[in-house]
């Protein structure tokens, strides 16, 4: 049996026991998901020395220095105090990263907490790309990047199977699940208990499906809604009255031409005329000359 280094099958973005990973590029640390492992370094050193006991890339870990490793915002110290936050509070949070139509990074009381939107599903923009996912993805980062953000817990749970916080996401007052409902980029729903806002959520969801809004508009992404072939402008209809007295006009017109150029001019029988004296003066002249 032949044994490879697991660096080898590691995808660049999959997480060892620590939560983070090497990028390959530079080989600087990312520490995405700190777990209970990496939450017991105080520094960065000590960090150092998990990574290098922990992590399978060999070629990478083997020299890494503490100025190689990326926080990604999270803090070293201890664990991070999950009990400072509750259920059915709101809370201030600043922005630390935009991940995908349902999940983003934020700051809230000094911790950095991947959130998970509550209750809805948007498509994938991620690992797997789907119809809707980076639309989903561009109308969540543009919201958060504009407003006063506020997180609200709800439900039965802080935090999913994965430790990501779940929670409702304000923005300037407005519920963005709610937004993306209305704007057709909710798929599905999921449920981990009761929710304050669900049927707001479903009405939205709704209202998206019957006015038949972004994923629900019968195209995909890339495809532009074509024109319906009876929407289209046809050819203004001719009055026939009026075409008749137009071509009888047209008619006189000829006719009127016609009766002029049949009608010798003035001036070309003043012009005859005026030849035949001169051709008769010259036979006058030849005579007299015999």
């Amino acid at each position: 049996m032949i044994l490879f280094p697991a660096s080898v099958f590691a995808h660049p973005g999959t997480l060892d026991e620590l939560g983070g990973h090497f990028r390959n590029s530079d080989c600087t640390y990312l520490l995405h998901e700190p777990t209970a492992l990496a939450k017991q370094a105080k520094t960065k050193e000590e960090l150092v020395k998990l990574i290098q006991k922990y992590n399978g890339n060999e070629r990478c870990k083997r020299n890494l220095t503490p100025e190689r490793i990326d926080l990604d915002g999270h803090t070293l110290g201890g664990k991070e105090d999950n009990a400072s936050l509750r259920l059915g509070r709101t809370y201030k949070a600043a922005l630390v990263k935009c991940i995908d139509g349902d999940t983003a990074k934020f700051r809230v009381n000094g911790h950095v907490y991947t959130t998970r939107f509550l209750f809805i599903d948007t498509p994938e923009s991620t690992i797997e790309v789907e119809p809707y996912g980076k639309e989903a993805s561009q109308f969540t980062c543009s919201r958060l990047k504009k407003g006063d953000i506020v997180l609200e817990t709800d439900g039965n749970t802080l935090f999913d199977k994965y430790q990501r916080l779940l929670a409702w996401v304000w923005v300037d007052d407005r519920l963005l699940q709610e937004e993306l409902a209305k704007a057709g980029l909710v798929e599905d729903f999921y449920d981990y208990g009761d929710y304050k806002y669900e049927q707001r959520i479903r009405k939205a969801y709704e209202e998206a499906r019957q006015n038949g809004v972004g994923i629900y508009s019968g195209h995909s992404a890339e495809e532009k809604p074509k024109v319906d072939s009876k929407t289209k402008a046809e050819p203004a209809q001719t009055n026939p009255q009026t075409e008749e007295e137009t071509n009888k006009a047209d008619r006189e017109r000829n006719r009127e031409q016609e009766e002029r150029t049949s009608e010798p001019s003035s001036g070309l029988v003043l012009y005859t005329l005026l030849g035949a004296a001169a051709a008769a003066g010259v036979y006058w002249l030849i005579r007299q000359l015999k």
